[in-house]
């Protein structure tokens, strides 16, 4: 997904509103989101998804539950998120879609890097933390 700084600088944009701060990532992959947060319990989680193997759009609320209580990690292929959105209480942020960008509103700053960590997880942890770097570096305030 992130090949360098310039694509980074346009994907992802980093807000801060008092001691809280928003992050939209345009573009995320949607089943990477499900399998890096696959076993966190969701509070009022709501969720839009194409069943490729079914071919039939579905749709799931409930007000707690994990993505791991409705698929196993083997049928995340099957999947194509359309969107989705809740509460992690453990991390204490809220997430949605709209159209193709995540939004993750709410993040408390001890648990921003942690974010980005997550969310990068498969980049060199040297290059995580230039990004890291030039998102505080873009910071805007609401």
């Amino acid at each position: 997904m992130i090949t360098d700084v310039q694509k980074f600088n346009q994907l992802f944009q980093l807000y801060q509103k008092d001691d809280r701060y928003n992050l939209y990532i345009h573009d995320f992959p949607k089943d990477e989101f499900m399998q890096r947060f696959f076993n966190d319990e969701v509070e009022d989680l709501h969720l839009e998804y194409f069943d490729l193997d079914a071919r039939i759009n579905k749709k799931i609320t409930n007000y707690h539950a994990k993505f791991a209580d409705f698929f196993s990690t083997e049928n995340l292929s099957t999947i194509q998120l359309e969107s989705t959105s809740g509460y992690f209480k453990l991390h204490d942020f809220y997430f949605m879609t709209e159209n193709d960008t995540f939004i993750f509103n709410y993040i408390h700053r001890n648990f921003l890097s942690q974010l980005i960590d997550i969310l990068l997880a498969e980049l060199d942890c040297n290059f995580i933390s230039r990004l890291k770097t030039e998102l505080l570096i873009n910071l805007e305030y609401d």
